[in-house]
């Protein structure tokens, strides 16, 4: 996979001078890689690319005084690499941002002379290159450059070293390139003249999305934001429900050898012409879809179960995207397995690893629309009880990406942030990819709009509809709840692990006009108009109050009733029902009820009284599961006015982490070897079987897993490994222990890691 494009290498049994030379300027006619194809003559046939019907046809082979080859290439890598942002890429070859200078050095065999001597280059990327497609551009030396094409104008010369100062467009597909440099000689009246040698360089450049370029599509006019969105390595996700959301730590590692390299990969997959890797947003769309393994040979398999088969991760385990996108690599076949934060995480790594600003956005209580209705159907019986298998889904919280680029497509207004999902949830033309949408469009309704903004409307705005079923099956709207879909929508802040609200970008105000208009305006696009309009009124109030749930305490839910009727009393029945969820919402009819309360109160004019539900922790704590949280069914009819109401709360059980983590030290020179702690204590009542530490960290050290065995109730373990740093700044590393029992134990530390003298690399 290190070598994608290999098969476009030039070796022409037929035309010696097509050589490869290596960085320190040896030929390598013997290169095991470069044999792999018989030959580029059988392979690459004239009527395939006139570049190729060029390069096969003009090659001299007559040796002849007047010759002028190329000895070494020099990248500059280290200078252009920082020049371009691109320094903390472990990959060796050069990564450049497109539309922004480069140089790079030629050695000849004989002292330059601008009067006689020139040379051209030629970009290609992709297996059939055409400058039709935009995949191939042959350069003759320009007067100036300009970022809007390719381009090179001689810098300065010195005896046989030539450097030039390089461009390429900001329109250039992403990816890698090989490079073709022909020398020419011309000698005025000399037989043979022009004569020609040409080189094919053994290394690729890679070229990404430059956010840096005012002129490329992904520009981001904020260097606060470029360090956040496209050079943070490092990040946070947040999860749990609307009342009680934590953050988890996550490695994105986008400078890891192996992501670039495997969004390569990915790309070669994709039903996506290479020519159409210049533009942000079909990439960006295509990548929505390879990163589930649904469709096009995709990376990660997504499971929501209780338990998982051997050989496969937890996706509670997982603390970063590298590990993952090595997996997928070097086994060619889809990781298992993810759900929603992990696809973000991944994504949101492929993304800023590509040049492409993009963020993790959790929502809250997000609803999951399954017949394009832009409402959310939610059933009980006539007893109250709720019937979940006919239920549309209700997501404690779903998390999405937001990647930043210029809409051409749609009309002006939509550029900026575009929400795109990579979890696998509902098919969007026949493959399970969402997005991208514009924001904007979202929050105003803009459903018909490309792509699936109709899909990111009902998780973030749509109507939950209750229906009554009766005991023959039919069904009745009893309630619409306007209000309760999409809230504290998340994400990290720029320049802090601070959360940011993002609410007001997706959606109007609750009951403003602003949102009266959006909601009548998508329901002329729903497939179900008539629900759409339906509006309840009632006198009756209900206040679900909040308090922290530790797991093994009891645990109190107080209600508040009521009556707003100012002249009239009211009789109120309410039945609750509480049961253990999955955090898509999904309830296991399988499971037993934990507490089902019934009642009946009476509440005058302007009245209210409170009901608290008490659950003590011999009541719920067998029955709720690792990562699951308690969901609350109310549903309430008034006697005298014959109102219902119908809602459901969720409450998150936490569990303490224990986790600590200690460092011998948290200053270290690179490659200096330091001592990690990892220690974890048991609060629960319950033995921890098959625990272990599993610790990374971008710029660290590959993943590593510390098992721990067994850890009894009320006990402490205790593990310490030998590391070191190769990546010189402030580096992350993290720390999760790893239980089903105990998601989200997980603790960050910072090193600080200064560069080493040579000597000490050594």
């Amino acid at each position: 996979h290190y070598y994608i494009t290999n098969n476009l290498r030039m070796a022409n049994a037929n035309a010696q001078e097509v050589i490869d030379i290596d960085s320190d300027g040896s030929g390598d006619e013997e290169d095991s890689e470069f044999n792999t194809f018989e030959s580029s003559a059988a392979y690459l046939k004239p009527s395939r690319s006139n570049f190729f019907a060029r390069l096969n046809n003009t090659i001299k082979d007559d040796e002849g005084p007047n010759k002028i080859w190329v000895q070494t290439i020099d990248w500059m890598i280290k200078d252009n690499k920082a020049n371009h942002r691109t320094d903390q890429y472990d990959n060796k070859r050069l990564i450049l941002r497109r539309g922004k200078e480069f140089k790079m050095k030629l050695k000849l065999d004989k002292e330059f002379d601008p009067e006689k001597h020139s040379v051209v280059f030629t970009f290609y990327t992709g297996d059939k290159p055409a400058i039709s497609k935009g995949t191939l551009c042959t350069l003759h030396e320009s007067k100036k450059l300009d970022n809007k094409d390719w381009g090179f104008i001689l810098d300065k010369h010195e005896g046989e070293e030539v450097t030039y100062s390089m461009m390429t467009p900001v329109s250039a597909p992403v990816g890698y390139y090989k490079v073709l440099i022909e020398s020419i000689c011309s000698v005025p009246d000399s037989p043979g003249s022009p004569n020609i040698t040409k080189i094919t360089c053994p290394e690729e450049i890679f070229v990404l999305f430059n956010c840096w370029c005012p002129e490329d599509s992904v520009f981001l006019d904020d260097e606060a934001q470029r360090e956040e969105y496209v050079l943070n390595d490092t990040g946070l996700i947040w999860v749990g429900t609307h009342r009680d959301y934590e953050p988890i730590p996550w490695n994105f590692g986008q400078y890891e050898v192996c992501v670039l390299e495997c969004a390569v990969y990915l790309l070669s997959n994709a039903n996506l012409a290479v020519g159409a890797r210049s533009d942000p947003v079909k990439l960006t769309r295509a990548l929505s879809a390879l990163v589930n393994s649904n469709d096009e040979g995709g990376m990660l398999w997504g499971r929501w179960t209780e338990t998982y088969p051997p050989n496969s991760t937890d996706p509670t385990e997982w603390v970063g995207s590298v590990e993952i996108l090595r997996q997928y690599l070097l086994n060619e076949e889809p990781v298992r397995y993810g759900q929603c934060w992990v696809f973000s995480g991944v994504l949101t790594t492929l993304l800023r690893c590509l040049g492409i600003p993009a963020r993790c956005i959790t929502n809250f209580e997000s609803g999951h629309d399954t017949d394009c209705s832009y409402s959310i159907d939610c059933h009980y019986d006539v007893e109250g009880n709720p019937v979940d298998d006919l239920d549309d889904s209700i997501w404690n919280f779903h998390v999405w990406n937001e990647a930043w680029f210029k809409r051409h497509d749609l009309p002006p207004g939509y550029d900026g942030w575009q929400a795109v999902d990579a979890t696998p949830q509902e098919a969007s033309e026949s493959i399970m990819r969402c997005g991208p949408c514009p924001v904007l469009a979202i929050k105003q309704g803009d459903v018909y709009l490309p792509y699936d903004t109709g899909f990111m409307f009902s998780e973030v705005n749509g109507d939950r509809v209750w229906w009554k079923v009766e005991k023959d099956g039919n069904m009745a709207v009893e309630y619409i709840d306007r209000n309760c879909i999409g809230k504290s929508i998340s994400t990290k802040a720029v320049g802090s692990d601070e959360r940011e609200d993002l609410t007001n970008f997706y959606k109007y105000p609750e009951d403003s006009k602003e949102e009266e208009e959006v909601v009548a305006k998508v329901s002329h696009f729903g497939s179900r108009k008539e629900w759409t309009v339906m509006r309840s009124n009632r006198d009756i109030e209900v206040d679900i109050g909040h308090e922290t749930a530790i797991m093994g305490e009891e645990i109190k839910i107080p209600l508040k009733f009521t009556n707003t009727s100012s002249k009239s009393s009211r009789t109120v029945s309410l039945s609750a029902h509480i049961k253990c969820s999955a955090y898509t919402g999904r309830t296991d009819n399988k499971q037993p009820l934990i507490k089902t309360i019934t009642n009946v109160l009476e509440l005058s004019s302007n009245e209210s009284d409170t009901l608290t539900i008490s659950l003590l922790p011999d009541e719920y704590v067998k029955k709720i599961r690792a990562g699951s949280t308690l969901r609350m069914f109310l549903q309430l009819s008034v006697q005298e006015t014959k109102q219902v109401y119908a809602t459901q709360e969720t409450f998150l059980v936490k569990k303490g982490t224990g986790v600590m983590v200690t460092c011998s030290k948290t200053n270290v020179k690179q490659y200096e070897e330091f001592d990690v702690t990892c220690t974890y204590t048991n609060t629960t009542s319950t033995k921890l079987t098959r625990s272990y530490f599993y610790l990374e960290g971008p710029g660290i050290r590959r993943s590593k897993k510390l098992y721990c065995g067994t850890v009894q109730p009320e006990s402490t373990i205790e593990r310490t490994l030998t590391l070191s740093a190769y990546r010189v700044g402030e580096r992350v590393l993290f720390v999760k222990f790893c239980n089903s029992k105990i998601p989200n134990a997980i603790v960050k530390v910072k090193i600080h890691v200064e560069e080493a003298e040579p000597t000490e690399v050594i």
